[in-house]
């Protein structure tokens, strides 16, 4: 199975990096996810924020109102399309992370994770 089976193109939910923290926290609330791909202004990715960053830049005291650009994780790690589910449930427990962003084209396409990556190989197993 390939990821991009998982991808659902309607719930990809990002913020600009000139955008503050508190674009963030607003749109993972909205959305019910647990992570925001930051892009640049032409839609590139740049890096993602995640729960557990919030909850550390809480801990931090960081102003809610700092550019993401100056807080998100940069070294983001990707999975393409064509990667298999196996593959890359591999690299995020390799990298632990929870939340991986799709790129096709240099454009994030959606976000993976581990429980969507999970569900997919236990419907497998179950129902080969």
């Amino acid at each position: 199975m390939k990821i991009r089976e998982l991808v659902r193109r309607d719930n990809l939910v990002y913020c600009y990096a000139d955008e503050p923290i508190e674009c963030a926290v607003a749109k993972m609330y909205a959305s019910n996810v647990g992570s925001v791909v930051v892009v640049d202004r032409t839609g590139s990715p740049v890096g993602i924020i995640t729960e557990r960053d919030i909850v550390r830049l809480l801990a931090e005291e960081v102003d809610f109102k700092t550019p993401l650009e100056r807080v998100a994780r940069k070294n983001l790690v990707t999975a393409s399309p064509d990667d298999t589910v196996i593959a890359t449930a591999a690299k995020m427990i390799e990298k632990n992370i929870r939340h991986i962003p799709v790129v096709e084209g240099g454009r994030v396409i959606g976000v993976v994770s581990i429980r969507d990556v999970l569900r997919a190989l236990v419907t497998a197993e179950t129902f080969p």
